[in-house]
């Protein structure tokens, strides 16, 4: 069975076309510009104070500028670029949607989710370091979650005893033992990933 690959070009077509925008105009500004850089020393001869003979060389070559292929060229020069622009931005814009949907699910809190590139896209060592990102938010829950369990599974204890008033003295101190210890532990969890709150 075949597997699925991106067949769709414009995958976020708003920043796709931007670029692809942005790259046609600034190659369109740069004709233009080396274009006036060659025709200008022509059409200043046209205007000045020479000899005949070098104005109508001059004329020539304006004419025959204008009657070649020169601006059929230029045009698909032009064109062949906004094409390549096209699969330039889609090696881009195919990651950042798969970032995004990282982050959409770790909002949701699938903590599951991973980021898996083609080979020929870019971005591949940013990808990595959202997966390790992901990977270090994931074991940092388990643990949290796994310290919760514990303290809970010590406060149900302490309340059955409660309840059964058969409570002592050293039940108490061993159970307020264990829940200093979780909550040690769990402190010792947020500073390893530097956690920090808003009073």
């Amino acid at each position: 069975m075949k597997t699925s690959t991106r067949k769709h070009f414009f995958i976020n077509k708003k920043l796709q076309l931007k670029y692809i925008i942005l790259t046609m105009s600034l190659l369109v500004l740069f004709t233009l510009i080396l274009l006036s850089i060659i025709i200008a020393p022509y059409v200043i001869a046209l205007f000045s104070d020479i000899p005949l003979s070098q104005q109508n060389e001059a004329a020539a070559f304006l004419l025959t500028l204008h009657n070649n292929s020169t601006w059929i060229g230029i045009g698909l020069t032009i064109f062949i670029f906004g094409i390549l622009s096209i699969f330039i931005t889609h090696k881009i814009a195919g990651p950042l949607v798969r970032f995004e949907r990282l982050a959409e699910s770790i909002t949701d809190g699938n903590m599951t989710t991973r980021i898996k590139l083609r080979k020929g896209d870019d971005l591949h060592e940013l990808a990595e370091d959202f997966n390790q990102m992901a990977d270090n938010l994931e074991s940092l829950l388990v643990s949290i979650d796994t310290e919760h369990k514990k303290l809970s599974s010590h406060i149900t204890d302490l309340r059955r005893e409660l309840t059964a008033r058969s409570i002592s003295e050293q039940t108490v101190q061993e159970l307020a033992t264990k829940i200093d210890a979780d909550k040690d532990d769990i402190n010792k969890i947020l500073e390893t990933y530097n956690y920090r709150t808003q009073k």
